[in-house]
C-alpha cells in the first residue's frame, strides 16, 4: 500500500496536468520554454492579407509595388514590400499586420 501511494505521488510530479503542459514547450536542446500566456489567443489583424497590404501602400506612396511577402515586423506577423519610386530608387516598406503601422526603410 505504501509503495502504491509513493508511486502515485511521484507520478503526479512527473506528469503535469494537460493544462499545465500547454504553458511550455521543449526547445531544440530539450529545455523547457514558457510560452506567452496570450500565444494561443487569436489576434485581430488590421492587415489580413498581402492584397490589403498592397492597397495600403499604394494609397500612401507614389511608387510601383514590385513585390509583397510575409515577414515579421517588430516581432509581429506582417508584410515586407519592395517598391520602385518615381525617382528610380528602390525602397522597402514594412507593415505590422496587427497594428497596421507602416515603416519605410
Amino acid at each position: 500500500m505504501k509503495i502504491a501511494l509513493v508511486l502515485l505521488i511521484v507520478g503526479l510530479f512527473m506528469f503535469p496536468a494537460p493544462e499545465a503542459a500547454a504553458n511550455y514547450r521543449l526547445n531544440t536542446s530539450g529545455e523547457r520554454v514558457i510560452d506567452a500566456p496570450n500565444k494561443n489567443v487569436k489576434q485581430d489583424y488590421k492587415v489580413k492579407n498581402s492584397k490589403q497590404a498592397t492597397q495600403m501602400i499604394k494609397k500612401t506612396y507614389r511608387a510601383k509595388v514590385l513585390s509583397v511577402s510575409s515577414n515579421k515586423v517588430n516581432g509581429n506577423p506582417g508584410y515586407k514590400a519592395k517598391l520602385l519610386g518615381n525617382d528610380g530608387i528602390v525602397f522597402y516598406v514594412y507593415i505590422d499586420a496587427i497594428s497596421g503601422q507602416m515603416i519605410r526603410r
